[in-house]
């Protein structure tokens, strides 16, 4: 009798403990309010009718899948007809949508302004609102006025002083119906792409060391980035000053760099240190939150980026990831402790949508464990509703919920992954039915052929895509394992 009690108390205890960690996992897949939701856009991927430095570099041959594509120039019409881009927004009930000011079209020659430009973003702004979605508006989106890219851009002393002076004008115009402020965006992307690898305007080729951070040996690409971080952080200081309460941030693009081998990771410690690190720690104490865009790891080989045969990649290069979201939201808490975070860029390109669907999901559940564990994350911003023109990549990455048909009007198709985003908006919540749903697909199309938009470079884009096979690799979240779960082989989700 004894031993039948004895073996009824270890049972009652395991299921206790499993029950107990089902309702954590639980809590650990809701995301109950101020947690926001939202959606992000930049002007130079969506607004037609835009003459700026990223049409003439497609001009001159730079962009790739662009000449090959449907009435390119008109990107995504946002700027002609913003409301089908924000009607399909608001339906899937995010709080939140994230959108760009264009310098040189606000401002055209040096001290400048256009008044119907501003009185027409106000417009927008206020589009955006009616839609009962509250504005994140972002100052410098990888573009930069044709006039200040003939100065020489941010390789140019002064290029902090025409900065303030736009910045300043938006604020003024602007205040009362911007929720969030972004002075940046992803300034560790543009300044090695513009000044040191040549891929972006105005094509800078510079060697190795113009990444070199030694002292007062400063690199083209990390002045560039200093001096963003100087524009930053006298705007923070004017801002605050004028507006109390004024919400200020970047969307800084943190990306898990490592490596297959110990020196691949030793290798990974530079771009960590120089690419994740360096700019936001010179904004320290001038953020009101931290914003990151988070797409994937990168994998360091032999100095350079790999693409690995045996690794998940979006159509852009890179590799998925979203235990590396977990661990990079992590260890932002830790070095900035109490600062809210934002996800403020998070998607994957795929045409298929096979993987979407248990991208999204993985990585919205990456987020809510790091919630779960303290760590402040006030929202997520998908990147993006409809496809776009992905900077020098062109039209060849599929990001969007929505597919585009550029022969026939930029007609909006809506993906599958549209409405999964729409129920988890919707509802607060990832469920277990979502995951194993999302997942099945994935395991299905397992060493099928996909599009793929990189050359083995892992930097160059293509014309067409060339075929590459669904990974077999399970690169889902770990989850969760209920005490004694490894004798019973019982685990929670997430």
């Amino acid at each position: 009798m004894k031993h039948c009690e004895r073996i009824f108390g270890v049972r009652l205890a395991l299921v206790t403990a499993l029950l107990f960690f089902a309702e954590s996992s639980r809590a650990e897949s809701r995301f109950e309010p101020p947690f926001f939701f939202g959606i992000a856009s930049a002007p130079g991927q969506a607004e037609d009718a835009l003459d700026d430095i990223w049409k003439d570099w497609a001009d001159g041959g730079h962009v790739a899948a662009y000449r090959n594509q449907a009435v390119p120039e008109k990107r995504l019409e946002f700027w002609s007809k913003p409301e089908v881009e924000l009607d399909w927004a608001a339906k899937t009930g995010i709080q939140v949508y994230r959108l760009g000011v264009d310098w040189g079209r606000v401002e055209p020659a040096p001290h400048r302004f256009d008044a119907a430009a501003i009185a027409r973003y106000r417009a927008v702004l206020r589009m955006v609102r009616a839609r009962h979605m509250k504005v994140m508006l972002t100052l410098m989106h990888h573009s930069v006025p044709k006039w200040e890219q003939a100065r020489g851009g941010w390789l140019r002393p002064g290029a902090q002083e025409d900065f303030l002076e736009f910045s300043r004008r938006m604020i003024v115009e602007y205040h009362g119906d911007v929720a969030y402020w972004i002075t940046f965006n992803e300034a560790d992307v543009f300044a090695p792409l513009a000044y040191s690898y040549g891929l972006w305007p105005p094509g800078g080729r510079h060697p190795w060391y113009s990444l070199a951070a030694l002292g007062p040996l400063r690199g083209e690409t990390v002045r560039a980035m200093d001096r963003m971080a100087e524009a930053h952080d006298a705007l923070y200081d004017w801002a605050h000053a004028n507006y109390p309460g004024i919400q200020m941030g970047v969307a800084h693009n943190m990306a898990h760099y490592t490596g297959k081998t110990a020196l691949g990771r030793l290798e990974a410690r530079y771009p960590d240190a120089l690419l994740n690190w360096r700019f936001p720690e010179r904004l320290r104490g001038r953020m009101d939150f931290f914003g990151m865009n988070y797409y994937g790891a990168e994998w360091i080989k032999n100095g350079r980026l790999d693409i690995d045969p045996g690794e998940e990649y979006s159509e852009a290069g890179r590799a998925v990831d979203p235990a590396g979201l977990l661990a990079t939201l992590t260890e932002v808490a830790r070095r900035f402790p109490g600062l809210p975070i934002i996800v403020t860029e998070n998607g994957v390109a795929d045409s298929t949508d096979v993987l979407r669907p248990a991208y999204l999901i993985e990585h919205l559940a990456a987020v809510a464990r790091a919630r779960a564990r303290g760590v402040p994350v006030a929202g997520y911003i998908l990147w993006t509703l409809s496809d776009n023109l992905e900077w020098a990549d062109g039209y060849c990455p599929k990001f969007g919920l929505l597919s585009v048909d550029r022969a026939h009007g930029l007609r909006r198709v809506p993906r599958a992954s549209y409405f999964l985003f729409q129920k988890i908006v919707e509802s607060r919540e990832i469920t277990e039915k979502m995951r194993r749903d999302a997942w099945a697909a994935v395991v299905a199309h397992a060493g099928r052929p996909r599009p793929f938009c990189r050359a083995p470079d892992a930097v160059t884009g293509l014309d067409a895509p060339v075929m590459r096979l669904f990974s077999s690799k399970d690169w889902r979240l770990p989850p969760l394992r209920a005490k004694g779960a490894s004798d019973s082989g019982a685990e929670a989700p997430f």
